[in-house]
């Protein structure tokens, strides 16, 4: 019977080794948080590794890798933002990956999570998806020759009522 046990804990882990490194969760976060706190969370707990930063103006937008295996070919850019009249930034967050089971699996998280999927299509480079919903809109990329895969979620400003 514990070997059984072990076979199985052991099939969990190594599901959790191949799988991407982030989730739809993660990425919604993200757009919430300060580039400080979005840093500090993807490198602690994420792995990622700082790549280098640029000023796109007057932002400074930090291009992050995941460490480990070079051909993993996961990145993140945190940064990106547009600034309101009232003084809110609304941020931007891309997530890229070379194996495009990663954004398939993120699409799947996306429509589990109940986000309206407002097109599905395709241009000659891409396979398109869009989510919206009051709080993000999410662009999520397919290469058409699969080699790769992008997400692109964008803060929205939010008019509620107090």
């Amino acid at each position: 019977m514990k070997k059984y046990l072990f076979l199985v804990v052991t099939c969990f882990c190594c599901v959790d080794l191949f799988g991407q490194s982030v989730t739809v969760n993660d990425l919604t976060n993200l757009v919430n948080l300060s580039n400080a706190d979005a840093h500090n969370y993807l490198v602690l707990s994420k792995g990622f590794k700082k790549e280098y930063t640029q000023d796109v103006g007057g932002n400074i937008v930090e291009h992050l890798h995941k460490g480990g295996p070079v051909n993993k070919g996961e990145a993140v850019v945190i940064g990106v933002g547009t600034k309101l009249s009232s003084g809110t930034i609304l941020r931007t967050v891309t997530y890229t990956s070379a194996i495009t089971k990663d954004i398939f699996n993120l699409i799947t998280q996306a429509k589990r999570l109940g986000l309206d999927m407002k097109f599905q299509g395709a241009d000659s480079v891409n396979n398109i998806y869009l989510f919206d919903n009051d709080f993000f809109h999410i662009v999520m990329l397919i290469s058409r020759d699969n080699s790769s895969g992008s997400v692109e979620v964008k803060q929205k400003e939010y008019l509620g009522f107090d």
